[in-house]
């Protein structure tokens, strides 16, 4: 499902949420809002060991967010962290 424009919320920051806002060039949207998709995803700072699946946390974001230099977005949890089942 596509975002609405009661979404913009959710691409809080990211680098170019600039463009969403009253900005000098008067651009009124980011090119990618009209085909960006709100899905969930797993967050971790780039400073935290990723040896844990408690040091993840859950959010929202849209599929073209981006914020270098602060937080890592997964789609899924790595795999070394995935619960598996065992064949008996």
């Amino acid at each position: 499902m596509r975002m609405k424009e009661n979404q913009k919320q959710y691409c809080a920051g990211c680098r170019q949420d600039y463009y969403n806002h009253a900005n000098p060039q008067g651009v009124k949207e980011c090119w990618h809002f009209k085909d960006a998709k709100i899905v969930a995803v797993y967050g971790i700072g780039w400073w935290v060991p990723q040896d844990k699946a408690s040091n993840f946390f859950k959010t929202k974001k849209p599929t073209c967010y981006s914020s270098p230099g602060s937080t890592a977005y997964y789609r899924e949890l790595p795999e070394h962290l995935r619960a598996t089942r065992r064949r008996v």
